[in-house]
């Protein structure tokens, strides 16, 4: 359901999801369903109603189980360093997928990825949304401070006039990859409010994530955080192509087997046909 001030950007979103759908699923991508049962996909990607006298807009998408980025981070603020590798990596292909489309994301943060673990406990995630997903209007036009939070926001959108890029996403995922790298965000926000937070943002001021103990990939987020975008790797596939020899590749999920149980009671019922047919005929044979 959209937050107060994002009901177009929800509009847009599921008219987006609706257009890449047709164009081929993206697996790290929710599958968009009709917003109510009875209608199409194509005359309602999204829904309306209405909640104490206000309008509400959603979208209803096929169920996938997880948990929230930003709430796994509540549990565990540094997660094993190849797990962020493959989150981000996984994340950096669904953003790669937006922009071959023609779209930017411009909104990425914790609570927009969604992370499942699977039987070998890899971290499965899904990107949840696709950002302002409407590459037509200007930025600058169509933004407002509840379409992402302060401490995500790129210094390019929050002054206002430097104009976006696919390096714009590439920051988006330069701070996730630095956020669960240290252990905490490149700008603190807890009890911070957002213009103090966005000054921070525009000024560009950042600790080093500290952590010594890694080859590159340190070097590697705080360069896709840089200040400005011309200082950042150009686009997502250069992020990706600097970032990917660090890390092994993301292991295949083993796909657990599903019985199913009509075939086999059905199998089950025609063999007990023929052993009981096989038993007749055996009993009319004289002896």
């Amino acid at each position: 359901m959209a937050n107060v001030g994002c009901e177009e950007k929800l509009r847009l979103e599921a008219r987006a999801f609706l257009q890449l759908a047709k164009t081929g699923q993206h697996p790290l991508l929710p599958v968009l369903l009709p917003a109510h049962p009875q209608g199409t996909i194509e005359y309602q990607p999204y829904g309306w109603t209405v909640i104490k006298g206000h309008i509400k807009y959603f979208e209803v998408f096929k169920f996938v189980d997880g948990t929230i980025l930003r709430n796994l981070l509540l549990k565990n603020p540094q997660p094993w360093y190849q797990h962020v590798g493959w989150i981000i990596l996984s994340v950096a292909d669904c953003v790669y997928y937006l922009h071959q489309a023609g779209n930017l994301h411009l909104c990425l943060n914790p609570d927009v990825v969604l992370v499942r673990y699977d039987k070998q406990g890899i971290p499965r995630p899904i990107l949840l949304d696709l950002g302002v997903a409407d590459p037509g209007k200007s930025i600058y036009e169509m933004w407002n401070e509840n379409y992402n939070l302060a401490a995500y926001t790129a210094p390019e959108i929050a002054d206002g006039y430097t104009g976006v890029s696919p390096a714009t996403d590439v920051y988006g995922l330069g701070v996730l990859l630095y956020e669960m790298l240290a252990g905490r965000p490149a700008y603190e926000y807890y009890l911070k409010k957002d213009p103090a937070i966005l000054k921070n943002v525009t000024e560009g001021e950042f600790k080093t994530t500290g952590r010594i103990d890694l080859k590159n990939i340190p070097e590697i987020a705080e360069k896709a955080i840089a200040l400005q975008p011309n200082q950042r790797f150009p686009d997502v596939l250069a992020f990706v192509n600097a970032l990917q020899p660090n890390f092994p590749p993301i292991p295949a999920e083993r796909r657990s087997f599903k019985v199913n149980w009509r075939i086999l009671f059905i199998i089950l019922g025609a063999l007990l046909v023929i052993s009981l047919l096989l038993l007749l005929a055996l009993s009319t044979v004289p002896h």
